[in-house]
């Protein structure tokens, strides 16, 4: 917790994870969720804020639709196929 960006962002970062996980975020939080782990990543005196921002980018990169199935999912919105 030495520098901004991963005293507010790692926690930050962690909250709304833990809220998409139980599928109480909104859809519109993944790209706030991207945006704040690319204001962490690299501006950091350690690499603790790009070892926290590098998973989270990785997971929105390759399941975002997953991501938004299971948002829908727990608000019992059934995606259209």
């Amino acid at each position: 917790g030495q520098c901004t960006p991963c005293r507010e962002g790692t926690g930050w970062m962690m909250r709304v994870m833990e809220r998409l996980v139980k599928g109480e975020a909104d859809p519109e939080e993944i790209d706030m969720l991207w945006d704040v782990t690319k204001q962490v990543e690299g501006h950091t005196i350690c690499a603790l804020g790009d070892a926290a921002a590098w998973p989270i980018q990785g997971l929105i990169k390759n399941f975002r639709p997953e991501i938004e199935d299971r948002i829908r999912s727990k608000r019992g919105v059934i995606a259209a196929e």
